[in-house]
This record gives C-alpha cells, sequence and structure tokens, in this order.
C-alpha cells in the first residue's frame, strides 16, 4: 500500500526529528467533536498512551489508537475504512500531539482529519474536554453506544 508506506515513513521521520509540522488542518473544540461524534459526523480517536486512558479516562466517544504504538497507521486505515468518508478527528492531552499528527496525515495525503484542540486536559487555548464536563469513560470501558464505528 503506497499511502500506508509514505504515512508511516513521514510519521517515523517527524517523531524522530521533533519537527513542527505547518500544513493548515481543520480543528474543532471539544464541545463540537462531542456533538459531531454523538450525530455520527466524525470518529474521534483519543491518540493518547495506555497509561493516559488508565490514569484518566477518555472521552466517551472516542476510540482508542496509541499515537506511539507500531500499527497506529494501520489501525487508523482500519477505522477509516469503515467509514471512507466520515471526518477523522483526532485528540490528545493538550492538542499538541493532535495537531501534528493531524497535520502530517495531511501533508500525506490523508486530508478529511480534524484536530480537536484544547485535547482532554486543556491548553492555552481553551479548558479541554475534561474541564467542560464532557462524558467520559474508563479505558476498558465499551464506547458509547451511539458510535457505531468498532475499534479495530
Amino acid at each position: 500500500m503506497p499511502i500506508l508506506t509514505k504515512i508511516a515513513s513521514l510519521f517515523a521521520f517527524v517523531f524522530v526529528l521533533a519537527t513542527g509540522a505547518n500544513a493548515q488542518v481543520q480543528q474543532m473544540t471539544p464541545d463540537e467533536a462531542y456533538a459531531k461524534a454523538l450525530a455520527g459526523e466524525i470518529v474521534l480517536i483519543d491518540i493518547r498512551t495506555p497509561e493516559e486512558w488508565a490514569e484518566t479516562g477518555l472521552p466517551d466517544v472516542a476510540l482508542q489508537n496509541n499515537l506511539y504504538a507500531p500499527d497506529f497507521i494501520q489501525t487508523l486505515l482500519a477505522i477509516r475504512a469503515q467509514n471512507p468518508d466520515t471526518p477523522l478527528a483526532l485528540i490528545c492531552r493538550t492538542g499538541s500531539r493532535s495537531g501534528n499528527a493531524t497535520a502530517q496525515l495531511y501533508e500525506a495525503g490523508l486530508t478529511n482529519v480534524i484536530d480537536v484542540v484544547e485535547g482532554v486536559a486543556g491548553s492555552g487555548v481553551g479548558p479541554g474536554w475534561f474541564a467542560r464536563g464532557l462524558p467520559v469513560r474508563t479505558a476498558d470501558a465499551p464506547v458509547n453506544s451511539a458510535i457505531t464505528t468498532a475499534q479495530p
């Protein structure tokens, strides 16, 4: 799969060198992400680590895909395959990782991706998912039943 190889190479380059991304990608707030995920207008993906999910929980409408896992791209593409026309929205702790990841995915040709600014814990942009009082689930609990996309 040429796009898979291109995306994997790009991610390796980006995260090894820790360079900033400059592509313009669509952004939304946690409130918007929650409403759109429930409406089936996006697929929300929490890209933090399993340790972070265990420590804080995660949005109850989010699938899980560890950004640092070797199969991150394969899992992302498996999620995309279930909903080829639905945007993928990435969320992390503060919006930094999701911002870089969405920009790099966009530059690699996967353009239907959205950065959920603020993240779950908040940042200088806003208070984040948790402080906004949006629903949270534990890492081992099932995703909200309104979400029809299966966790790969």
